[in-house]
């Protein structure tokens, strides 16, 4: 709905609502940014971890490897029996083999098995370790942990392994890295959901607070109407009054101020009936009384009966009504439908040819009811408002004409409420209207 100057949300609501608006989404913002970080956070403190239990394992196995050696040389220089000493050092689970540098007959002895990616020298020979030694002792991380040992290993600074050979395994890391990839789309489509909620719960609420501003306008300018409306007929009924207090007219000068202030009181009824029309047509309890009845005979004395309206607004109104057209309709209420419509379209006419045109016509399964005029139009960005309550439309070509703003209101809930449609088509300014009210046939 737009809104011409002075009908915007007043500027305090706005700006508590636009500082409200910007919380929110600062505070989702927020939000989604610390969730986002916070998993990247979690996935680089899991790799850490890993990290850590990697460079214990390495000091653990080297510091493992220093006291193997160790004992091995002491047990070498104070051992007498070898035989029972070998025996035991390849029952070691960190050992796998010994070669000595030669035995009593000058040939080399190898015990165990030789594998030289981790050995250590030692006086009388050399001391092979288990290359598996240091992925035994990860056993809990198997799967998770690549132990990568190239290369020959002799212990230099009492060292034969380092953290560079180990490494987090292909299949972990890009299950980290779906996890985390995983995070970052949920929060980031929550996140993107809630912003959409929020901005969409903003736009009706600032919808809504135009609709306010606009229905308390509307009822302003409604009051303003009403009261000039109802004093224009009441001015003239007490200048008759008086005149007629005065004595000194004559008959006939009576008789022609009795039919002023008869037509006065008619206008006057007629506004009454309209704002109570405009309360009850509204309320869900709101009775309908639908009688089968033949819609051309029924608008021949519509338009009958509005002549004197017609005469008074110095209008001419043709015909070109089907006959035979049955519907179920309420006979006073569509007469008041229709009249409000009438008059709408010769008030806004040219006072100078004021002719409206009013057609009736069957059209797949519904009876078509047209009332086409020449007058000032309907701009189309308003089309889709002049139905409301209250509403009139507020340019120069019509905001000289009295009214209202409830006989649109009240046509469109007459016919609604009898299961018909009632719309409106216009060019624009200065190109004429048509209102075309739909009611369903019946056999």
């Amino acid at each position: 709905m737009k809104f011409k100057k002075g009908l915007k949300p007043t500027r305090f609501a706005l700006v508590i609502f636009l500082i409200l608006v910007v919380f929110c989404l600062a505070q989702l913002s927020w939000w989604i940014i610390y969730q986002i970080d916070l998993s990247k956070q979690l996935s680089r403190h899991k790799a850490e971890l890993l990290n850590q239990r990697i460079e214990i394992t390495v000091l653990a196995v080297n510091r493992c490897f220093q006291q193997k050696l160790g004992m091995l040389s002491y047990a070498m220089n104070v051992t007498e029996n070898t035989g029972d000493f070998f025996d035991g050092l390849l029952s070691d689970s960190a050992i796998i083999g010994f070669a000595t540098n030669e035995d009593g007959d000058g040939k080399p002895v190898v015990l165990g098995r030789i594998d030289s990616t981790f050995y250590a020298d030692i006086a009388g020979g050399t001391v092979y370790f288990d290359p598996h030694y240091p992925e035994k002792s990860l056993a809990s991380l198997e799967g998770t942990v690549v132990f990568d040992p190239t290369g020959h290993h002799g212990g230099e600074g009492m060292n034969w392994i380092s953290p560079e050979m180990f490494s987090i395994s292909p299949a972990v890391r890009e299950e980290m890295e779906r996890e985390i990839a995983g995070r970052i789309k949920m929060f980031a489509s929550e996140g993107s959901f809630f912003v959409i909620i929020i901005l969409f719960g903003a736009f009706l609420i600032y919808r809504t607070l135009q609709r306010s501003e606009g229905l308390k306008f509307r009822q302003q300018n409604f009051i303003h109407a009403v009261t000039h409306e109802f004093r224009t007929p009441l001015t003239s009924l007490r200048l008759y009054i008086q005149t007629l207090q005065a004595g000194k007219i004559d008959e006939n000068k009576k008789q022609e101020l009795y039919a002023k202030m008869l037509d006065d009181c008619y206008r006057l009824d007629g506004m009454v009936d309209n704002v109570l029309d405009a309360g009850h047509s509204s309320r869900n309890d709101y009775k309908l009384n639908l009688t089968p009845t033949d819609l051309a005979v029924d608008l021949n004395e519509y338009l009958s009966n509005f002549e004197p309206l017609i005469r008074g607004l110095g209008g001419r109104i043709e015909t070109r009504i089907e006959p035979n057209v049955n519907v179920r309709t309420d006979y006073q209420a569509l007469e008041r439908a229709i009249r409000m419509i009438v008059e709408n379209a010769l008030k806004y006419s040219d006072p100078n040819d004021r002719v409206v045109t009013v057609s009736l016509s069957k059209d797949s399964g519904s009876a078509r009811i047209s009332i086409a005029d020449n007058g000032v139009g309907i701009p189309k960005e308003e089309q889709g408002n002049i139905f409301d309550r209250f509403y009139r439309i507020d340019n120069e070509s019509t905001r000289t004409v009295k009214g209202t703003g409830l006989g649109l209101y009240l046509a469109r809930q007459t016919v609604e409420n009898r299961g018909g449609r009632i719309k409106v088509e216009s060019e624009g300014i200065g190109r004429g209207s048509v209102f075309t009210i739909t009611l369903p046939l019946v056999s």
